[in-house]
């Protein structure tokens, strides 16, 4: 397949639909994520008492909820092998659709099951997000310029964190009231999915894909994508793959995703021994710890290409979780654990750094498998790591209750970014490779001669 040069700073037509359509989707993932942890309380509050269930129960659920989110959050994978089956705009297509009513139906629960389902959808739409679009972008940019695409494709997560930061709190403190404002920020982010599928109809099949599907037909298969994963070509590279993921994903949830909540204790120790006056909220220094993480995330998404191509994949993935390391064992493991507020927000800096580890993983994925089963292996590797992640909350609360420290419980989580560097020993990294573009056979048919 001949490639057509385009400028870092440009895009053809097709691209640049291919592009908006996985950073929006991207975006939504992050964007969502964000306005349940402001609007969780306000939710449970209604949704427990209709159910006939204590509000002391709150916490509990609370982390319920959110690994329902995540369970459904993995089960996504299965949108990989159909978008080698179908293609990866349509499979986003239908994610999008799942996101919007999953969404939708959290604004209209009344009691804890009807929650429950509508959470797990909008995870199972969201959750395809990352695979679909980082497998997508690599397809529509040449060589030259296609890291530098993927890292930005990948920094929307945290746009999208930084946007719904920003802007919920004001919803709900000056646009809502309080008795039905939950159900409103819901329904507001079905917005974004409304845009994003409007860019979705324009955008075209990546052309590697298309031009494949032409070729092969039926053969292009849910099962097929999952023989060429572990066939004898690739077979070593997933599973090895899925197990650095694992480490990847579990320290983000028992890291950055506890930050808020980190915060709020926080400030309400200030509060309580009179280093913060008495009715200071917390949302906002919530706001100012979330988005502080995803501004340094979001920086290095962008810088991860330049040091891939300086220093590699396997060297930049590993410099990423040595911040996750330290990050971990100071703000948690000591500014946490000494209640003190003005350490810690600062050392959330070494979190959002070493949080653009997953920006290596959009690039350096796609590159791994042939198009019949890319988005495939994209999928897989990630699931179980994202099921991994939903036991963790659970994990991380009985830590906790048997330490008696939440900083104790999440410095613990550094030991699992050890074990992700040493995995990635194993890992055999090829610099120069390319993104297999070839269309003449298939990998399996390649394999079995």
């Amino acid at each position: 397949m001949t490639e057509t040069s385009i400028p870092s700073d440009r895009m053809d037509a097709s691209a640049k639909h291919v592009f908006w359509a996985s950073y929006f989707g991207w975006l939504l993932d992050g964007y969502d994520t964000t306005i349940y942890a402001f609007v969780l309380v306000a939710s449970l509050l209604f949704i427990l008492p209709n159910s006939g269930i204590s509000k002391t129960l709150l916490p509990s659920y609370g982390l319920m909820f959110f690994a329902i989110f995540l369970i459904g959050w993995g089960t996504a994978f299965i949108f990989g092998p159909l978008a080698d089956k179908i293609g990866r705009m349509k499979t986003l297509g239908i994610a999008i659709l799942l996101y919007a009513l999953g969404t939708f139906f959290s604004g209209l629960s009344y009691n804890v099951f009807e929650f429950g389902i509508a959470r797990f959808i909008a995870g199972f739409g969201l959750g395809a997000e990352w695979f679909i679009g980082g497998t997508g972008v690599s397809e529509v940019f040449p060589e030259k310029t296609r890291h530098i695409w993927a890292g930005r494709f990948h920094s929307a997560w945290y746009a999208g964190f930084i946007l719904a930061a920003v802007t919920t709190p004001l919803l709900l403190e000056y646009v809502f009231p309080a008795s039905y404002g939950w159900r409103a920020i819901f329904f507001i982010g079905i917005i974004p999915a409304g845009i994003l599928a409007y860019i979705r109809i324009r955008a075209k099949e990546p052309e590697v894909w298309k031009r494949k599907k032409e070729l092969h037909g039926d053969k292009m298969s849910l099962s097929m994508s999952f023989k060429v994963l572990f066939s004898n070509k690739y077979r070593k590279t997933t599973l090895l793959m899925i197990l650095v993921m694992i480490p990847v994903i579990t320290g983000l949830y028992g890291g950055t995703l506890f930050a808020p909540t980190a915060i709020t204790n926080l400030v309400n120790y200030s509060i309580a021994h009179g280093g913060l006056a008495a009715g200071t909220a917390a949302t906002w220094y919530v706001v100012l710890g979330g988005t502080t993480i995803s501004a340094f995330t979001l920086l290095f998404c962008l810088l991860m290409p330049y040091m891939v191509q300086r220093v590699g994949r396997k060297a930049t993935l590993t410099l990423f979780m040595v911040f996750m390391i330290i990050g971990l064992l100071l703000a948690f493991g000591v500014a946490y654990n000494a209640h003190n507020l003005y350490m810690f927000l600062p050392l959330l800096i070494l979190l959002g750094i070493g949080g653009a580890d997953f920006s290596v993983f959009s690039l350096w994925v796609p590159e791994i498998y042939p198009t019949e089963a890319r988005a495939g292996g994209f999928a897989l590797i990630t699931a179980l790591g994202r099921y991994a992640g939903a036991g963790l909350v659970f994990v991380i609360s009985a830590l906790t209750a048997a330490t008696g420290s939440l900083g104790t419980s999440l410095a613990y989580g550094a030991l699992i970014f050890v074990v992700g560097i040493i995995l990635l020993m194993f890992v055999t990294e090829d610099r120069h490779k390319e993104l297999d573009r070839t269309v003449d056979k298939m990998a399996l048919e390649a394999e079995s001669q």
